[in-house]
């Protein structure tokens, strides 16, 4: 059958999203992506461009790249060739700030991009994990309440989220990465996809979802100030937070861990390893002579 590598269209949008959909533990922002902007939206940072390899008409693979840069990639053969198509298509001075998805993919669509010895702030491989929410463990409370985020926590969410970002090695310290890590939060409070869990009256953890779709989410900046680390805030916050969407339907919940205390947390509400992930960041500061 041939062979054939294209970009997607919008008439491709249904076809794309059953693809990703049986992939969905790896596809989590393309999905999201694909459905909080469409294609063809050439306005929003996290819009993206997919490329289609199809074979009989079939989409056999998919490389994809954010209106900011961020390279993405869901395929398990011909992610090569479908570089080098997007290679050939992309603006020459195009920079590529960011690349993730499944680790066995993402050195393949590096080595493709030419980005194999280009000097990085970050290059993790994290555990995927994986949960069906029917098997959610949910720790007892002790009177802790999660709610929901608003306007008026975004001074604390802002210093949180920056302090996540910083800890975490996502971003360098800076007054520009302190903006972002507020707008971050900002985004979050108004999407509805934060919480903040208080126990005895404060503040003692957040938790959030950096991807939403009607059947999964994906967990993203949970954090616990370390004055209350050790008591199980964290998992508590990820637990009531599911067992809420739970409750509205979603199905599954992925996430990948930033290091083994993370893990063993993620592992005590239900949470199996079933791969890993790779998040690599780019040095695209320009040095000056």
């Amino acid at each position: 059958m041939r062979v054939t590598i294209r970009e997607a269209i919008r008439d491709d949008t249904l076809r794309l999203e059953a693809f990703l959909k049986r992939r969905n533990v790896t596809s989590m922002f393309l999905r999201s992506n694909l459905r909080d902007y469409g294609i063809g939206n050439t306005k929003d940072n996290y819009a993206m461009r997919y490329f289609l390899r199809e074979k009989g008409g079939a989409i056999q693979g998919i490389g994809a790249i954010a209106n900011a840069g961020t390279l993405m990639m869901q395929a398990t053969e011909g992610l090569a060739d479908i570089s080098a198509f997007m290679r050939e298509v992309l603006p020459n001075d195009t920079k590529y700030p960011v690349i993730l998805g499944a680790s066995d993919q993402v050195g393949i669509m590096r080595e493709a991009f030419g980005l194999t010895d280009a000097p990085t702030t970050m290059d993790d491989v994290e555990p995927l994990f994986s949960l069906d929410l029917e098997n959610l463990i949910v720790p007892q409370t002790h009177g802790a309440v999660l709610r929901k985020t608003k306007m008026s926590d975004l001074p604390l969410l802002g210093d949180w989220s920056y302090a996540y970002d910083l800890e975490t090695g996502l971003r360098k310290p800076g007054k520009d990465v302190r903006d972002g890590s507020e707008q971050e939060a900002a985004s979050r409070i108004k999407k509805n996809r934060s919480r903040l869990l208080f126990h005895n009256g404060k503040p003692v953890a957040q938790t959030g979802f950096n991807a939403v779709l009607p059947d999964s989410v994906q967990i993203g900046g949970v954090y616990t100030p370390p004055e209350f680390r050790r008591n199980g805030y964290g998992r508590l916050a990820v637990a009531l937070h599911l067992a809420e969407v739970r409750e509205q339907g979603v199905e599954h919940a992925i996430l990948f861990s930033a290091n083994e205390y993370a893990s063993r947390a993620y592992r005590g509400i239900g949470f199996e390893q079933i791969g890993h992930y790779t998040l690599t960041i780019f040095d695209t500061s320009e040095t000056k002579d």
